[in-house]
């Protein structure tokens, strides 16, 4: 028997997602069932459980798909060497280049207003958002030790300043599709910095 990759894997689970996505925008997430996601991705139930356990894995996945674009664009900032404007700057890209983003955009939301009644989902939701904000502050202390942000910059207050324009340009997304990325990370760049510049 061939070797599954792990690109097939990754493959996988984002169709699921997707096809997730398609039927929360359609129904939502309390009138869609697991049988309903298995239908729409057109797979066997035991291929869908093999990913995840149920539908509350299903919404946290999505709803933290675009915070995990935001983590992974952070990281690879640092290799690129961009300062902390340009990277903010980028964030709503990486968010941008989601798969159905704009369905993503508006699911998250809904989950980030679900997650306040769902301990499960909220206590999901928080694990990522904590990895996201623990590489936002090891970027800000890498800018700090560069001298490109003040000394007295406190690296935990900054990340979570950062992570809110990014959750600001997911809500407004979802109110408004015309909000581009470029736009919005344009303004975000000369917010940050303008307010960060030592």
């Amino acid at each position: 028997m061939p070797r599954v990759t792990e690109a097939y894997l990754a493959e996988r689970r984002e169709h699921i997602l997707s096809s997730a996505a398609t039927c929360f925008a359609r129904e939502g997430f309390h009138r869609t069932s697991m049988r309903d996601v298995i239908a729409e991705a057109g797979l066997s139930p035991g291929a869908v459980y093999h990913y995840f356990r149920g539908k509350h894995d299903i919404i946290a996945a999505i709803s933290l798909d675009a915070v995990t674009a935001v983590g992974g664009a952070v990281r690879a900032s640092v290799g690129r060497g961009q300062s902390l404007p340009e990277l903010v700057a980028g964030l709503p890209t990486a968010i941008e280049a989601l798969d159905r983003a704009d369905d993503r955009t508006r699911l998250a939301v809904q989950a980030w207003g679900e997650a306040l009644r769902d301990p499960a989902l909220g206590a999901a939701l928080r694990e990522g958002v904590d990895g996201v904000l623990d590489a936002l502050r090891e970027r800000v202390d890498l800018a700090r030790e560069a001298g490109e942000v003040s000394a007295d910059v406190d690296p935990h207050a900054v990340a979570r300043v950062a992570l809110g324009i990014v959750q600001g340009f997911i809500l407004q997304r979802a109110w408004d599709p015309e909000v581009t990325a470029a736009d919005y990370g344009r303004g975000a760049s000369a917010v940050v910095g303008g307010l960060l510049a030592p």
